[in-house]
């Protein structure tokens, strides 16, 4: 211990480097320490800690899939399950280990309703849970549910009637406001027939609104793309900025200031002329990352490419391609890199699989029974924190 170290000094260094379910359990035990771990500043330690944990030689993923279980009398309701897989390499880079916790997560779910991952920051992940939109810290099993929209209105019933869709989530941490923010961009239309079909629909301008934890409530803010813009990814949190990958007659990144509530359109690299389709994009190294494809003429395979953004300004921006993948038969997306050379990529048949761009190998994460054909997957790198949704 230092001289100019205390001994409280030395047991919030100890304390800050737990697991969040051991804080949890030591919160009961002693009233002191439960005071000093839910303190704001013990909860930033904690934080940074867990951070630049991230940076070890093993990596923590947070996964979430859904299967459905169907009864013998042929009725059937959705499975949801969340796991954390710590993921790492042998000292030698041959073997790769992993295992896996299965979180219980009381989801508030009717039968039939999945969960969807829309976004995720320092620890808590923004989701849908129905119709429902939760905040939940995995760590901490805590998740709270968000006040109604309050421009998301019930079905219309009748022409005329202005129809509001779900478009697009994002979440994320705002450093000025020093508060978080969900942001959810909504499509609308009215229809000019009472059956509501295709050919009678109208497409009106989207609007977009703006929740924050500080005042827990919603707002309605500006928002000026194309009516035809149609996004269907998770959003991307980095560095006071929400990305989702969107299309309208081209495909682009729509980006969200936090702070100053605002919308602007980032282009990708032009790769049309070979044949190149971007449709994902998620992190690496602190970087947004895209990915594109191209299948041979038979279909069978298709060639990747990961492209990084180098910087953004908010207004404009740069890539910078990355690796070249392929070309690759079996393989549907990628999903995260979870090394600077490793990239976790979901195959056709439902199975993770690690593919090692120095290297070209491409192993199978085997983890039966959890990520064994399942009807949908999401994963994320992730970073434990005992940050409260309050």
């Amino acid at each position: 211990m230092l001289e100019s170290e205390t001994p409280q000094d030395r047991v919030v260094e100890i304390l800050s480097k737990l697991p969040a379910k051991s804080l949890t359990r030591f919160k009961r035990i002693r009233k002191s320490w439960c005071t000093l771990i839910n303190s704001p500043s013990f909860v930033a330690k904690h934080l940074n800690n867990s951070v630049d944990n991230k940076l070890s030689s093993s990596t923590c993923i947070l996964v979430n899939h859904s299967q459905p279980h169907i009864f013998s009398d042929k009725n059937w309701k959705q499975e949801v399950f969340w796991s954390l897989i710590n993921i790492s390499f042998d000292s030698d880079e041959h073997n790769l280990h992993y295992d896996v916790v299965d979180l219980n997560i009381p989801f508030p779910l009717e039968d039939h309703d999945f969960v969807q991952i829309h976004g995720y920051c320092n620890g808590i992940v923004c989701v849908i849970v129905g119709r429902n939109f939760l905040l939940c810290n995995p760590a901490t099993r805590e998740f709270m549910q968000l006040p109604d929209s309050c421009l998301l209105l019930p079905p219309a019933e009748g022409k005329f009637e202005l129809d509001t869709t779900f478009e697009a989530l994002g979440f994320g941490y705002d450093c000025k406001g020093k508060g978080y923010k969900v942001v959810q961009i909504i499509e609308n239309c009215e229809y000019s027939d009472d059956e509501q079909t295709f050919n009678h629909c109208t497409t009106l301008p989207h609007t977009a609104e703006v929740y924050t934890t500080v005042a827990n409530s919603w707002k309605e803010i500006k928002i000026d793309i194309s009516s035809t813009t149609y996004s269907w990814s998770c959003s991307v949190y980095l560095k006071g900025f929400c990305y989702w990958y969107a299309t309208d007659d081209e495909e682009y990144v729509l980006s969200f200031d936090l702070c100053d509530e605002t919308f602007n359109r980032i282009q990708f690299p032009s790769r049309e002329e070979s044949g190149f389709t971007f449709f994902y994009i998620f992190l690496r190294n602190e970087s947004l990352t895209s990915f594109c494809s191209c299948c041979d003429q038979s279909g069978d395979s298709q060639s990747c490419e990961i492209w990084v953004m180098d910087d953004y300004d908010g207004v404009k921006s740069s890539w910078t391609k990355l690796l070249t993948i392929g070309p690759l038969q079996g393989i549907e997306k990628p999903l995260t890199f979870w090394k600077s050379d490793e990239l976790l990529m979901l195959a056709s048949d439902g199975r993770a699989t690690s593919y090692n761009s120095s290297t070209g190998n491409l192993k199978y994460v085997h983890i039966p029974p959890i990520l064994n054909k399942v009807v949908d997957f999401q994963a994320l790198i992730y970073v434990e924190s005992i940050v409260p949704l309050t």
